[in-house]
């Protein structure tokens, strides 16, 4: 990922050349192919490059086609193809060699702010109009490419990289209490607008922000629409047209150069590592791939290395496996290189920092298997109402009998039912439990109570087939995921791509009957047939066999306690003696959840900040 950083200045002054130069030494790790530092009047740029490809890129940014609007950011198109083509249609011949920035600049170009609908891919990017002293700034849908933004005064701050921001002048360390409650609640916040610094914010995925004379304004721009059920009259055509959009949706993201592939024994990654080392034969690009897992053995008895390793063998690449039992949790935090920009649940972080850095040594780019589950494990229930209320009886009884007859069980409803049930009994859920070591006065003063019954409202049904999958990606809380993955937590200049997050295919799956097809990930099962080994592809949904925290407590190889002392902000926000009496008989969830402070604390103590929460 390519690190870009910029400074407008509302009163036409030319911004600091110091500044943007130090902002383009806190963005060397991305970029290490080139740096470019760029200042006019009104407005100054810094850009490190990162060669990754399919696509051509811009060698050099800001760019521009007309010395008027100049485009700096991070851009992968998918479907430029199509694009191109749409463009030519109005305007003069565009080259196949034409970079995805100047596909974006002609795009804006000929549509102006409509295009930006047209534009699907990793996106994160600016567009400085030069004339009118305008910056408009996009984050794609899926939110793949993190965008932060600062204000301070007359100087409007931005960049993919959190931590170029804290150093620009006026910009506080305060954190966000709202961020913290929710990190302490749920592990991450659902306002995508806020990060953990009050001053700092970030752009949310399908979002603008438009910057000029001072002002700010942000809208979305795109959202996942509700259409039509996609009805097929042969079953073989469901198949066909997945296999068909899958096979873009790597095509699109796969380099012609090294490539990495994080690889799991289950369906969703080894089906992508499937398609890539096909389209690399077919294309005879010869692509060097190579596999990456985390074998949790011996701590309990792990399949994923085994049927990885399986994968890779058949389909003839080598595979690196990192041993998840190599480190102790929160092994390696009090290291600087393991910070991250904001505060992190996962004590095991070493872990995906030394995959990263095997990734590093071979590969610029990664794809990964994230997405699957989705829409792929759908549910059956709200079909089944649908039809209902269709009055479709006949096509009920067809297709529930059919799966009924192939499987020898009903399709999984996933109504909401259990969860009902265990309400209706009094049972409850730790991950759902309002956490009884919070500090009172915090809880109260930020109404933290209250936003807890806020996030255990079940989302809206928002799509009468695929309600929970719609919502998930109308919540935009995939970019939290990916932003976990970005070059700015893991400090590896490694791009991460989800094939299974295309837009193009998650509107085909949204459309999708959900049964057979997103029963247990049936679809993507006849798509891999013949693909993978069976052990592999008729291999049901397996939850992880034990959560290693557990096994290090349980086996008396680790304990949370005694606590070491918390800073003097944590007890601000956490009851802490009330933290160890939970600690000293949690287990299972009520450990994970309990856990979190501790998280919280290690990260502050990693982080030089002495303003605190006011």
């Amino acid at each position: 990922m390519s690190g870009f950083a910029g400074i407008v200045c509302t009163g036409g002054t030319t911004p600091d050349p110091r500044l943007i130069e130090r902002m383009a030494e806190r963005l060397a790790f991305r970029g290490p192919d080139a740096t470019q530092i760029w200042s006019r009047a009104g407005a100054g740029f810094c850009f490190t490059l990162l060669r990754t490809g399919p696509a051509p890129q811009s060698s050099e940014q800001p760019c521009t086609l007309d010395g008027r609007v100049w485009l700096l950011g991070d851009v992968r198109l998918d479907g430029r193809e199509d694009l191109r083509l749409q463009l030519e249609q109005t305007d003069e011949s565009i080259t196949a060699e034409v970079t995805d920035e100047e596909l974006v600049l002609q795009a804006w170009r000929r549509w102006g702010k409509d295009g930006l609908a047209k534009l699907s891919g990793d996106l994160s990017f600016a567009l400085w109009d030069a004339t009118e002293r305008r910056l408009w700034c996009v984050r794609d849908l899926t939110g793949a490419r993190p965008f932060f933004y600062a204000q301070s005064a007359d100087r409007f701050y931005f960049s993919n990289t959190l931590e170029v921001l804290r150093q620009a002048p006026g910009v506080s360390s305060k954190l966000d209490p709202q961020f913290i409650g929710d990190f302490l609640l749920q592990e991450s916040c659902e306002d995508w607008a806020r990060t953990v610094y009050r001053d700092i914010h970030r752009l949310p995925p399908g979002h603008t922000l438009v910057y000029s004379d001072g002002e700010l304004c942000v809208r979305c721009y795109t959202d996942f629409p509700v259409e039509e059920p996609l009805w097929l009259k042969r079953p073989e055509e469901y198949v066909e047209r997945f296999q068909e959009l899958l096979g873009q949706a790597v095509r699109d993201r796969l380099p012609r150069r090294p490539c990495g592939i994080f690889l799991s024994g289950g369906l969703d990654s080894t089906s992508v590592a499937a398609v890539a080392c096909k389209i690399a034969k077919q294309d005879g690009a010869g692509v060097p791939l190579r596999a990456y897992t985390i074998d949790c053995r011996p701590m309990f008895n792990d399949e994923e290395g085994i049927l990885a390793s399986l994968v890779a063998k058949n389909l003839g690449v080598d595979i690196e496996i990192l041993s998840g039992a190599s480190c102790l949790p929160y092994e390696g935090w009090e290291d600087s290189l393991l910070r991250t920009p904001e505060p992190c649940h996962d004590p095991f972080l070493l872990l995906s920092q030394r995959q990263y850095r095997q990734v590093q040594v071979h590969a610029r780019v990664a794809l990964s298997g994230y997405g699957g589950d989705d829409i792929l494990a759908g549910q059956a229930w709200p079909y089944l109402t649908y039809l209902f209320r269709q009055r479709a009886f006949g096509t009920i009884v067809q297709t529930f009998g059919r799966y009924i007859l192939k499987h020898g069980r009903i399709p999984p409803l996933r109504g909401g039912f259990r969860t009902r049930l265990r309400r209706w009994m009094g049972r409850t859920d730790p991950l759902t439990e309002f956490p009884p070591w919070l500090e009172p006065h915090f809880a109260e003063r930020h109404n933290l109570r209250g936003r807890w019954r806020e996030l255990q409202e079940s989302p809206k049904a928002g799509h009468p087939l695929h309600p929970i999958a719609f919502a998930g990606l109308s919540s935009k809380s995939w970019s939290s995921v990916l932003e976990s993955e970005d070059a700015g937590w893991t400090g590896a200049p490694v791009e991460l791509r989800a094939p299974l997050l295309d837009q193009r295919l998650l509107r085909f799956l949204l459309r999708v009957p959900p049964v057979p097809w997103c029963m247990e990930k049936e679809l993507l099962r006849e798509a891999m047939r013949g693909m993978l080994p069976e052990e592999v592809r008729a291999r049901p949904k397996t939850p992880l066999l034990g959560e290693l925290i557990k096994h290090y407590v349980e086996s008396k190889k680790w304990s949370p306690l005694p606590l070491s002392e918390p800073t003097p902000e944590v007890r601000k926000l956490v009851d802490w003696e009330r933290l160890g009496t939970t600690l000293s008989t949690a287990a299972g969830s009520t450990l994970w959840v309990g856990l979190r402070p501790v998280s919280l604390c290690r990260w502050l103590k990693g982080v030089v900040n002495d303003e605190g929460i006011r």
